[in-house]
């Protein structure tokens, strides 16, 4: 290869040269750290401690993407490192008491990933801190040096992320990728204002609008983004980012069908739309307008997100609320006298859309720490949106701790399969007195993985690396022990072990790490080929601890616990679904099934994430586990919408009217719980057909304004009934036979 082809590769594996910056500021410090130690202070045990720290940042830490952003974690997991040290240090004098306090720290540091992907970013290297501090020899004499080492390097790596060699090529934050979203959105909406007053033809601009809005929104996916950035943690911000980002698709979605059901030339049809009753119509009048300051408020929102939104702009939600309260249940007119179907389908579909822009609107004013102004609750409602905006951080975290508190979370299994992992590590290295013990924690934290399977697939290039890199530290110890050949060897041994193991993999990774510890304990200790014996022995031996810890504790992984989940997250919101109908339509109370949809969305949601970093099972191919994720959010985000919007006591309906509505949703409920009974017992052993709608919607909306009932009891039973039948559609797409590949998980 070349030089330019060799810098044209290198700029496409690291646009910006993010990773060779990095590597080249975690080298400068643990250079200076350990030769500081060694030289100036004269104590071995700093230095080695200093030096470990940029290694645990280096190689098993991942840290955000803003230099600030990094700056900030390092600086909050100081303390932590702290604790760590001073258990291990004085649990270091009796094999039993280390092994049993990695069970603890082995549980609580992985555990506390739950709370975010920047949380479960440096859990495995705040675990390198105990597992060093927790072997021989026991020495708590030293625990000021250890920290002192510790404290001097974390420092440092802190000044350097701020000004030396700082990154100028950042990933699209989040709030930029909804501000351009919204952007979209809003631009399609205008189109279809446009279009619905009459007065412009927009020709293909429609189709134009539609498919930018389409690939802005897709790229929401979370897989668009590094893992640090994604916006999945307990707090308020990444809550109401996800919120956000629910608002648009929804948005989207509802003007999607807008589009098709208003016959607008070149628009996309969205999968599993129902097709509308009768002839197209067009919404009310002044309803082109309400979209338009529906469009109005989600661009104003974007702004928000990028920081240019206006404090004084807090109760613009409240006034779009109010409007859409006002035209929803405005008095009928002489036109519902003989309902046209057409129109109210058209008008229920509208108010839907313009709902979706106070919601973005507050989620972005959250976003941005401004002051937001909630819709009062009305009577009957029991959940409130954006209820987490006012309760204290630690309440949130701990709720989405308390979920997962579960031998049925993959995060719980994932932390116990760690800690039990490392604690029969640490027994085993203790009984064989192994030299340099920890490295056989360290292999078994470094290899182990989520499944059987992935942990199995990490083991050759771990041990191939290994062993060459162990060749070429012997073949450099034979040449010479001279101490200085290794503080030369060391800040190249350091730049490939931080730069060229994620450009190139497990095995190089794995093999200048090798290299790496030789040529920092041949300045430590007796310059001889044990070094490097050790290194192979404890690899290989770290390597079978962690072999059988994937064999024997959950060996699926994401995968044995997706189907369970999933099904269990079916079942769940099918039967939140009947109950929001029970409710909506005053037939029976609340009877908690939200509540539990809710908790099974999360542990689903979980094992989703977790299967799609892992090597696909064949026993869940033939399931498009992403249609099922869909359905359920369909269920359960639409349920909680229009309880939120429209809380009981409901103005409907008389068993002429609501009953073909609740017998439907209760045939709903049936096949969707059919469905996740077979997807749960292990497939599906015959096909469940989707329940037709009722046939007499027309006939009951004339009954219901015989009676007396309002416009707005009429757009509420016509939207129960779009949003029912839109879920008996997706009952076709989760049967659909796929070829096992797991699609982004998405946001709804």
């Amino acid at each position: 290869m070349g030089s330019r082809a060799a810098v044209a590769w290198l700029s496409r594996r690291d646009p910006g040269y993010r990773i060779i910056r990095r590597a080249v500021r975690l080298t400068l410090i643990g250079v200076l750290v350990f030769y500081s130690g060694i030289y100036l202070v004269d104590s071995t045990t700093l230095a080695l401690y200093s030096v470990f720290t940029v290694f645990a940042v280096g190689v098993l830490g991942q840290l955000p993407a803003t230099p600030r952003e990094r700056a900030r974690v390092l600086i909050a997991a100081l303390p932590v490192t702290w604790v760590l040290v001073v258990a291990g240090t004085l649990l270091a004098g009796s094999i039993w008491a280390a092994a049993a306090g990695m069970v603890v720290v082995g549980f609580v540091v992985a555990f506390i990933g739950v709370g975010g992907p920047r949380l479960a970013g440096v859990a495995a290297g705040l675990q390198l801190f105990y597992i060093l501090s927790s072997f021989g020899p026991y020495a708590p004499d030293t625990l000021g040096e250890r920290l002192g080492g510790i404290t001097a390097s974390t420092l440092l790596l802190i000044l350097a992320e701020l000004v030396l060699w700082p990154d100028r090529v950042t990933p699209v934050s989040y709030p930029k990728r909804l501000a351009i979203a919204a952007d979209a959105v809003a631009d399609f909406l205008d189109v279809l204002a446009d279009a619905l007053s009459g007065r412009v033809d927009p020709g293909p601009e429609t189709s134009r609008r539609q498919a930018r809005a389409g690939r802005a929104v897709d790229r929401l996916a979370f897989e668009e983004l590094p893992a640090t950035e994604r916006p999945t943690s307990a707090g308020r911000r990444d809550r109401a980012m996800r919120d956000a980002a629910v608002a648009l698709r929804e948005a989207l979605d509802f003007g999607d069908r807008l589009a098709v059901d208003a016959a607008l030339p070149g628009a996309s049809a969205p999968v599993g739309s129902p097709p509308p009753p009768g002839a197209p119509g067009i919404p009310d009048s002044d309803l082109d307008w309400l979209l338009r300051q529906g469009a109005d408020q989600i661009r104003a929102a974007g702004r928000t997100l990028v920081g240019q939104g206006r404090r004084d702009d807090e109760a613009e939600p409240l006034r779009l609320h109010r409007l859409i309260e006002e035209i929803w249940a405005r008095p009928r007119g002489e036109a519902f006298q003989e309902p046209g179907l057409g129109r109210l389908w058209l008008d229920a579909i509208v108010l839907r859309v313009v709902e979706q822009a106070p919601i973005l609107n507050t989620a972005a004013r959250i976003v941005a720490r401004l002051p937001i102004t909630r819709v009062p609750p009305q009577p009957g409602q029991r959940h409130h949106p954006f209820e987490y905006a006012r309760r204290p951080m630690l309440a949130l975290y701990w709720q989405r701790y308390r979920v997962h508190l579960t031998p049925r979370s993959v995060h719980f299994q994932g932390a116990a399969r760690i800690a039990l992992a490392l604690a029969a590590a640490r027994v085993v290295a203790g009984y064989l007195n192994l030299d340099h013990g920890f490295w056989v924690l360290l292999a078994t934290l470094t290899l182990l993985r989520t499944s059987a399977a992935d942990t199995r697939t990490t083991l050759r290039p771990a041990v191939i690396g290994t062993v060459l890199g162990a060749t070429a530290g012997a073949g450099l110890l034979l040449v010479t022990d001279r101490p200085e050949v290794y503080r030369g060897v060391l800040p190249v041994a350091m730049v490939l072990a931080f730069a060229v193991g994620p450009l190139l993999g497990l095995a190089w990774g794995q093999g200048f790490v090798t290299l790496l510890l030789t040529a920092l304990f041949a300045q430590i200790g007796p310059a001889s080929l044990r070094i490097v014996q050790a290194r192979f022995t404890d690899v290989l031996v770290g390597a079978v601890i962690g072999v059988l810890a994937g064999l024997l504790l959950w060996p699926r992984g994401g995968g044995g616990e997706l189907r369970r989940s999933l099904a269990n997250y079916l079942d769940a919101a099918a039967s939140s679904t009947e109950e929001t109908v029970d409710v909506l339509t005053g037939r029976q109370p609340d009877r908690g099934e939200l509540g539990r949809a809710h908790r099974a969305m999360v542990l689903a949601e979980a094992s989703m994430i977790q299967y799609q970093s892992e090597q696909p099972a064949r026993r869940n191919e033939g399931v498009d586990w992403s249609a099922v994720l869909i359905a359920g959010h369909e269920m359960v985000r639409g349920g909680q919408a229009r309880r939120d919007l429209r809380p009981p006591p409901y103005p409907l309906l008389s068993d002429e009217v609501a009953g073909p509505l609740d017998d439907f949703a209760h045939r709903v409920r049936g096949a969707y719980g059919d469905v996740a009974d077979q997807l749960g017992r292990g497939g599906r052993a015959k096909s469940v057909s989707p329940p037709p709608g009722p046939d007499d919607l027309a006939v009951r909306l004339r009954t219901l304004l015989r009676i007396g009932g309002t416009r707005a009891s009429a757009l509420d039973l016509v939207d129960l009934e779009v949003w029912l039948i839109c879920l008996t559609a997706h009952l076709n797409r989760i049967q659909t036979e796929i070829d096992g590949t797991a699609t982004e998980l998405p946001l709804r």
